[in-house]
């Protein structure tokens, strides 16, 4: 079974074993001299471990005591005590109070790798690729001094690294470590996520499909990995289907915010908008930090009569990812149709321009040139 997953996941990632990595990867036939090295040998909770740092965000009294928690830390607290700190400040949206606490750890100590690695997820979540690759050199070059770094720090390197590569379009080069950490470690859900989603974000539904099944057969209550089968069919337009895989993820976590704004479209789709409306704010709560939930919130608004809420939705998701396409598309399209300003949202689908999305640069070219040809009438 292992084999033919390893070979099915390649068809679509135009590389193989044997070409060149690419140098910010480790090299595998170096990882034999890391304790540990062989992860298969490991038990899961050991490697899985690392995984807490990123977990579902608090929601409501665990929220306040966190907010509380984070509200004591000092200067002079610990260091461990500061990462804590970190995590807390992300986890209920305060991202630049994350920073400053991670860049004071950093400050003392400048080879600390949680405090590097978890700055550069807070790039990847900014979509700031080149930052989150700067972190990520300088943890690869204290991993390579290090005689015998621990194991949980390779693969989060080696997970963040992926990611960081297909951010920056070096899709192939980011499935193959992907693919990797699943062959050395088959119940690693997050890794079958990551390709999955990078697969649906090239179209390449039956690949995406095949990687989603056997990360369920690993794993069947994972909450991503049924979202995303519910993605999947979102894409293909069987709507029920979907609905009954976003209520599923949702059954094995209430609070996965994903499933929440994708139930929110459907219930929209359907003129829903008290439901949606609740599934967003709840999103919203739980992850002021999540642009798809601002995003989403910003349509169902502007949908409803709301523009100026709308405007500020989208604004908020500019605020929170100022790489997002898609958010400074739909304020664009709201400043032209609901605001009559012309020159800001010329301004934002020219922005839109430089997106990876093929088909939201067509749309922003067309609206482009429909705000040229009407003032030349003017």
């Amino acid at each position: 079974m292992r084999s033919a997953l390893i070979s099915l996941l390649f068809l679509g990632a135009a590389c193989s074993h044997t070409q060149a990595r690419n140098e910010l990867d480790i090299d595998p036939n170096v990882k034999a001299s890391f304790q540990g090295a062989d992860p298969s040998k490991l038990s899961s909770d050991k490697i899985f471990e690392w995984q807490k740092y990123y977990k579902t965000p608090p929601a409501g009294t665990e929220r306040d005591e966190v907010a509380v928690t984070l509200a004591k830390t000092g200067k002079n607290a610990s260091a461990d005590d500061k990462l804590k700190a970190a995590r807390n400040a992300l986890a209920i949206g305060e991202r630049s109070k994350s920073k400053e606490i991670y860049t004071e750890v950093l400050k003392a100590d400048s080879e600390q790798l949680d405090a590097q690695l978890e700055m550069a997820h807070i790039y990847l979540a900014e979509n700031d690729v080149e930052r989150t690759f700067d972190y990520l050199t300088s943890v690869k070059k204290i991993l390579e001094k290090t005689e015998r770094p621990d194991q949980d720090y390779t693969i989060r390197y080696r997970y963040a690294l992926a990611q960081a590569y297909i951010k920056g379009q070096n899709r192939s080069q980011g499935h193959q470590i992907l693919t990797d950490l699943i062959e050395a470690e088959p119940k690693f859900s997050m890794a079958y996520a990551a390709l999955a989603q990078s697969y649906l974000e090239n179209g390449k539904t039956d690949l995406a499909e095949f990687v989603i099944k056997r990360g369920l057969d690993q794993d069947g209550h994972d909450p991503r990995l049924l979202n995303l089968l519910a993605v999947l069919h979102l894409k293909a337009g069987r709507l029920p289907d979907a609905r009954d895989w976003i209520n599923k993820s949702l059954d094995q976590d209430p609070n996965f915010v994903p499933a929440l704004v994708n139930r929110a479209q459907l219930s929209m789709q359907r003129r829903e908008y008290a439901l949606a409306e609740n599934d967003l704010k709840k999103a919203c709560e739980l992850e002021p930090l999540n642009p798809e939930a601002q995003i989403t919130t910003g349509i169902l608004f502007r949908q409803t009569g709301r523009i100026t809420a709308s405007k500020g939705a989208f604004e908020r998701a500019i605020e929170i990812s100022p790489l997002n396409s898609l958010a400074r598309y739909q304020l664009a399209s709201l400043l032209q149709d609901e605001f009559k300003d012309k020159t800001t949202a010329l301004q934002l689908y020219y922005d839109v321009l430089q997106a990876q999305d093929q088909e939201l640069k067509n749309l922003a070219n067309i609206q482009i040139q429909s705000i040229r040809d009407s003032r030349l009438y003017q």
